[in-house]
């Protein structure tokens, strides 16, 4: 549901967002009124809206509906070669993985999703290559669990309930008492872990980026095939990614 706003032109630029998030999720060309649905808007409003959108790239208009534009390729693009967490992250994600073989990936927090800024593969074959710039719910996945778990202002009893039920790719069915506990684990322990969360045949760990003031930048995972990663906790996986994570927050420059 798009973003109340009691004024009316940042009510709009919020609605607008709201339209190109949804184009931004979507696996394929969304008709007009699906995209209204999903966005919560009138389609009236959607119409002007994803006009807008439309007049300056950030959505295109196709036979059989609309999909994000252009311009969301050249604002990523802005993005990639001008963020310094990304600038900082890449020499330690090249390290990492060649050290461990496995394939390193940097993560940002947007709204309740988690977005792939970058990736550098180790020396194993990925089971599966996530895009980058591809959005994810922050849960499950290790990645993304630490931006629950690892902030202190989250109410992890709150989130598990908001979040359950998960299914995942395994099958299993978490409940709110079974997220409490794995988010409140990786909270605990600094770092998260992942087997067959999301991918089937993926196990991940993933540390959160952190500021001098201990404010969550972004997180670092490692990820490879399942059957090569047993009992994660047990090996210098842990240890090696928080070290990671660390030196990045440690270099990242002090904000404004």
């Amino acid at each position: 549901m798009a973003t109340a706003n009691t004024n009316s032109p940042m009510r709009s630029v919020h609605r607008a967002f709201e339209v190109l998030k949804v184009l931004e999720l979507a696996q394929q060309p969304l008709r007009l009124t699906d995209l209204a649905q999903r966005t919560g808007l009138h389609v009236a409003t959607t119409q002007r809206l994803v006009n807008v959108l439309t007049e300056h790239g950030y959505a295109s208009r196709h036979a059989n509906g609309y999909t994000a534009g252009p311009a969301a390729l050249s604002t990523a693009h802005a993005f990639a070669t001008t963020s310094p967490l990304r600038l900082v992250a890449r020499p330690v994600l090249e390290e990492i993985a060649t050290a461990s073989g496995l394939t390193a990936s940097l993560y940002v927090r947007v709204q309740d999703n988690r977005v792939l800024i970058d990736r550098v593969e180790g020396g194993q074959r990925p089971h599966y290559s996530l895009p980058i710039g591809e959005r994810l719910p922050l849960y499950p996945g290790a990645a993304g669990k630490v931006f629950l778990a690892c902030d202190p202002g989250h109410d992890l009893d709150a989130t598990a309930r908001r979040l359950q039920p998960v299914t995942l790719a395994n099958g299993t069915v978490l409940d709110a008492t079974a997220i409490r506990t794995d988010l409140e684990d990786a909270r605990d322990h600094g770092f998260a872990v992942s087997a067959d969360e999301r991918q089937f045949g993926t196990t991940a760990i993933a540390a959160p980026i952190t500021d001098a003031a201990g404010r969550t930048l972004g997180s670092l995972g490692l990820s490879g095939a399942t059957h090569s990663l047993r009992d994660v906790q047990s090996t210098a996986l842990p240890a090696d990614v928080r070290r990671a994570a660390h030196t990045i927050g440690a270099r990242v420059p002090a904000a404004g």
